[in-house]
């Protein structure tokens, strides 16, 4: 089977490549029945992860994933499908990314919300050693429920370095997600709506993001005896 390292555009047929990703699917179910560990990370991300190895040129491409959960089939994919099921044991694999594990982990986390962080760090570092990878950060909607996460995209829109980041929406944390507030971001409203839904939702609106830089213009120039 082929590996990261050869899996690229235009030198493997197709098919080939979508025969590959079988392989990840069922190594990630018999080596998680094993040892165990999380299915559903994991098994959300196959295609996802044979299609990023396939189009990108990693490791000199830096591919960060949060939660680290989900990384079980990038594993098997980067030269360590013979150790899959020592996953989790002393001695064997991480159950998340690893540097010292493999050049194809070049970011070590489990939980959560930092992966657009680390990658906008490297992307900077990047720029500034003149390099042309890419920088690559997969996160799931569940890390993507915390502060960290949107405070990494307010100084990656800020910082103006070229990142790629993926959401990977697909419903599924360590659990289904049942939070008010992931309908009411999607578009929906629960039939009762919590206070932190309705502060959300008000902050998302364009009346509030306009008015927001005058209103830190007027605090500002507000006497403090005031």
């Amino acid at each position: 089977m082929y590996g990261a390292s050869t899996i690229r555009i235009g030198t493997v047929p197709l098919s080939a490549w979508s025969a590959s990703i079988t392989f990840p699917l069922q190594e990630t179910i018999d080596a998680v029945s094993v040892t165990g560990g999380h299915f559903g990370a994991g098994l959300g991300v196959v295609e996802l992860t044979t299609a990023i190895h396939y189009i990108f040129d990693t490791p000199r491409d830096r591919l960060i994933w949060d939660v680290g959960h989900q990384a079980y089939p990038h594993k098997i994919l980067t030269g360590r499908r013979d150790r899959i099921r020592t996953l989790r044991t002393g001695g064997g694999l991480s159950g998340f990314t690893k540097r010292t594990e493999s050049d194809y982990d070049p970011f070590g986390a489990a939980h959560s919300s930092t992966s657009i962080s680390a990658a906008l760090g490297m992307a900077v570092a990047r720029d500034l050693s003149g390099g042309k990878n890419n920088v690559i950060a997969v996160i799931g909607d569940g890390a993507m429920s915390a502060g960290m996460a949107y405070e990494a995209m307010n100084n990656a829109g800020a910082m103006n370095s070229r990142l790629i980041v993926i959401l990977n929406d697909n419903d599924m944390s360590i659990a289904p997600p049942v939070a008010r507030c992931r309908l009411t971001c999607r578009g929906f409203t629960p039939a009762r709506p919590t206070a932190r839904c309705a502060m959300r939702r008000s902050r998302s609106t364009s009346v509030y993001r306009k008015s927001s830089p005058t209103a830190r213009t007027v605090s500002k120039n507000t006497p403090a005896a005031l």
